[in-house]
C-alpha cells in the first residue's frame, strides 16, 4: 500500500519572496547585456541552396578559385559578385 501524500511538504519549494519587477531595477546597460546572456533564437536559419549547371571546366576553375584562397563556395561567390558589381 502506496503512503498517503503530504502536500505539507511541498511548501518548501514556495519561493520565500517574491520576484523583483526587473523593469524598474534595470538601467538600459542592464537590460542590453541580458538581451546577450539569452539563449539562441530558435528561429530557422535562412539558408537556401543553388544548384549551378555548367561547363565542367567552369566549375573546376570555381572550386580551384575557393579552395586555394581558403574559402567556402558562399564566400567566393559573395567576393565576385561584390567584385561585379563595383565594375564602372
Amino acid at each position: 500500500m502506496p503512503k498517503p501524500l503530504n502536500l505539507d511538504r511541498l511548501q518548501k519549494f514556495e519561493p520565500s519572496a517574491p520576484a523583483p519587477n526587473r523593469s524598474e531595477e534595470t538601467t538600459p546597460v542592464d537590460q542590453e547585456s541580458d538581451r546577450t546572456d539569452r539563449w539562441p533564437s530558435r528561429e530557422p536559419v535562412a539558408d537556401g541552396q543553388i544548384s549551378i549547371k555548367g561547363p565542367l571546366s567552369t566549375i573546376r576553375r570555381f572550386k580551384a578559385m575557393c579552395k586555394e584562397d581558403r574559402r567556402t563556395y558562399v564566400d567566393m561567390l559573395n567576393i565576385l559578385m561584390d567584385a561585379f558589381e563595383k565594375k564602372p
